[in-house]
């Protein structure tokens, strides 16, 4: 009889085992003369890379420049002024019912330009229905590109294609065919696909065929020179969806394969989001350390690779001396950092004004209009 398991508990987090061993701070985190500055970030709306079909259209990944025992003034400021009584403050239970505007306005006023919190609060937040197109893009018609030779990624040729489909591909397949296809999409990349065994390539082939068909009727000016593409995706692109589900079976299998690092969470808007607002929050306050809220998906590899990711993406787009690079990255968990209770409930406010973008956008509240413009360029939010 084989003796049982032993998990490896590790200090500062919940997360066991040695994949979460070495990126862990179980201390307060506390701004020093001289030192890094201290970023907390969280996020709100995530569903992992299940990303159709969810409650929640947007993910956020708000982060703030404040060390734990600043955040905890700020957090005793907002319960006292909120008659909030519980441990962590959550936007969801205590600010987003329709009585609790008053509540709202209190985060509206720390967020302000004159706020406690002004110029040191960023947001990135992506529409999961361009996230879906964006990998398509990225995975499928830019390999093809890449292939015979063409960037289309340096260029913002990729990213601008992602969202014209996004945004007229409804009208150019049909509303619900395009539905399907972004269902169709999704699960294949998930890693619940990883045998293939959910939706194969035929299947994904047959969708992106009709997709085609459909195109090539339309005669509407505005959504034909989308029918291009759905061709090149239909009949230039297989052999590649083809590779990306050979390497995953394989990474399944335990084998090394290409996508067994960051690419094995291809469709998790997580990694993207991470590297699109480190490098932005480097590029703007300087060299940080970052306290991000414990996430199962991030192991320390992934964070390994991060480091590097984040520090050629600052270097390419926001190219500065060496302050700008990011410092440490290290996990945390919530109830022991109250610098990450804030930044989770900033985010949990953010994702709520996206959702009533959609909902009510003419009537955007005071905390709608301030969080919104807090959000980085970098985000997507398709009408």
């Amino acid at each position: 009889m084989s003796a049982p398991t032993t998990r490896i508990s590790n200090a500062g987090t919940g997360l066991s085992g040695e994949r979460y061993s070495r990126r862990n701070h179980p201390t307060p985190t506390s701004d020093q003369p001289g030192h890094s500055r201290w970023f907390a970030i969280d996020e709100a709306g995530t569903d992992g890379d299940q990303l159709y079909g969810r409650e929640h259209r947007y993910f956020v990944l708000g982060g703030i420049a404040i060390d734990d025992a600043e955040a905890a003034e700020t957090l005793q400021d907002i319960r006292t002024r909120a008659r909030v009584q519980a441990p962590e403050i959550k936007f969801q239970r205590s600010f987003s019912k329709p009585g609790d505007s008053w509540r709202r306005d209190i985060l509206a006023d720390l967020l302000s330009p004159s706020g406690t919190l002004a110029g040191r609060t960023m947001l990135y937040v992506i529409d999961k229905r361009y996230m879906i197109v964006a990998k398509l893009v990225d995975l499928l018609i830019e390999e093809r590109y890449h292939s015979i030779g063409i960037d289309i990624v340096s260029n913002g040729v990729g990213r601008k294609l992602a969202i014209d489909l996004t945004t007229w591909g409804p009208k150019a397949v049909g509303a619900d065919h395009f539905e399907v296809l972004l269902s169709t999409t999704a699960m294949f990349f998930s890693k619940k696909n990883r045998r293939g065994d959910k939706v194969s390539t035929d299947e994904l082939y047959g969708i992106y065929r009709e997709a085609a068909s459909y195109s090539r009727r339309k005669k509407n000016p505005s959504v034909r020179h989308l029918s291009d593409v759905f061709e090149l995706l239909a009949k230039r692109t297989r052999g590649h969806a083809e590779e990306f589900a050979a390497d995953r079976s394989k990474a399944a299998a335990g084998v090394a394969s290409k996508f067994a690092d960051l690419d094995d969470d291809a469709m998790d808007p997580i990694i993207p989001a991470l590297t699109a607002l480190l490098s932005s929050a480097c590029s703007r306050l300087g060299r940080l350390d970052i306290l991000a809220d414990e996430q199962r998906l991030l192991t320390d590899e992934k964070f390994d690779i991060l480091d590097k990711a984040i520090a050629a993406m600052t270097t390419m787009w926001h190219p500065r001396d060496g302050q700008a690079l990011p410092g440490e990255l290290l996990r945390g968990q919530s109830a022991s950092h109250p610098s990450l209770q804030l930044a989770d409930l900033v985010s949990g406010a953010s994702l709520a004004a996206a959702r009533r973008s959609d909902v009510d956008p003419a009537s955007p509240e005071d905390l709608d209009l301030t969080v919104r413009q807090l959000f980085l360029p970098e985000s997507v939010l398709i009408p």
